[in-house]
């Protein structure tokens, strides 16, 4: 039985001996042309084949967990980046109207994940940064995205996608277990004295956890924020509450909300799903509660997101939070 080459675990394993198999390009030479960091790494590579003047060069993105300190810190995470890998594999295939980077070579380790993509920053996409905001118009375009991958999925049972496991409300919980070190901790972002209240929002959160509606049981993204988005103006392309909430400024979200809700039902519909209205209180109500996934936000730490990103999010989030009050409704039940 031949051996099962490891994965790299470093930015500096990614040599151009070990993509050039990967995505077919023989005897490639390498640059890496940007590195950047977060939950998980993402290396930005152009591949030059050297022996064949018909191929031209490939742009691609490497990522995975290249940071051991941040796995040790926190092992949870691997079962984030395990999970964005089953998705590409067994998922993305399936879902019309979604719009996707291009997978071309997907790994992943009792150690290490590593997915190899399209780089879609060469073909003049641009990463967002939850420092910034985005408009209006752009915000209803990418919920259209979601309302694909839910119309897609709604209903589906667990035992459909085995894959899918628990470790999302796993890897929150382990963040509530560090409170005193995070959300206590000195240079943390401002936020109402009951969200420092750790016993009060862990349960809360169990709450959340347990009392979630089957009857708008579908596939969500996870970890909608402005740093897991790209745009392009050529292309045209890009939780709904929590991705609105951390993606408009408080002024455009107070204003537009419910619009960007209405629209994002009205394309679930359109893409074959249920349909949903803002006057049926359970949508409302379930809506209110998934707020509840913004508050991961005041639980990271700044070895997974930069600490300016932080504040920016969670400045965005509590107004979110405190007008839509889900720690209040959720204590109700």
């Amino acid at each position: 039985m031949a051996a099962v080459e490891p994965l790299p675990s470093l930015p500096q394993d990614i040599t151009a001996e070990w993509l050039s198999p990967k995505i077919s390009v023989k005897n490639a030479s390498i640059q890496v042309n940007k590195i950047v960091a977060g939950t998980a790494t993402l290396l930005l590579v152009t591949a030059t084949p050297e022996d064949d003047g018909k191929k031209k060069s490939m742009n691609v993105c490497v990522k995975g967990g290249f940071n051991p300190t941040m796995l040790s810190q926190f092992p949870f995470i691997l079962s984030l980046y395990t999970r964005e890998v089953d998705f590409y594999n067994n998922l993305a295939p399936q879902i019309p109207h979604l719009n996707v980077p291009r997978k071309l070579w997907a790994q992943k380790s009792a150690e290490n994940v590593v997915l190899i993509m399209e780089d879609i920053a060469a073909a003049n996409y641009s990463f967002a940064d939850p420092v910034d905001t985005w408009p209006v118009h752009r915000v209803k375009l990418v919920v259209e995205h979601f309302a694909a991958l839910h119309a897609a999925t709604w209903g589906f049972e667990a035992a459909s996608v085995p894959w899918l496991d628990s470790h999302y409300e796993t890897s929150v919980l382990g963040l509530c277990g560090m409170w005193d070190h995070i959300v206590l901790a000195e240079d943390r972002p401002p936020v109402p004295e009951y969200m420092k209240d750790q016993q009060k929002m862990t349960a809360a959160i169990k709450k959340w956890f347990a009392t979630r509606n089957p009857k708008f049981q579908c596939i969500l993204h996870g970890d909608a924020h402005l740093s897991n988005m790209a745009w392009s103006e050529e292309q045209d392309t890009p939780m709904i509450a929590y991705f609105v909430m951390s993606a408009l400024t408080v002024e455009d979200r107070r204003e537009h909300e419910m619009d960007i809700l209405d629209h994002y039902i009205a394309k679930l519909h359109e893409f074959n799903g249920p349909k949903l209205s803002r006057e049926d209180p359970e949508v409302m109500e379930e809506y209110r509660k998934s707020l509840m996934a913004g508050f991961s936000w005041v639980l990271c730490p700044y070895t997974m997101q930069k600490k300016e990103r932080v504040w920016a999010v969670v400045s965005r989030l509590v107004p979110a939070m405190e007008e839509h009050n889900p720690v209040e409704l959720l204590e109700r039940e």
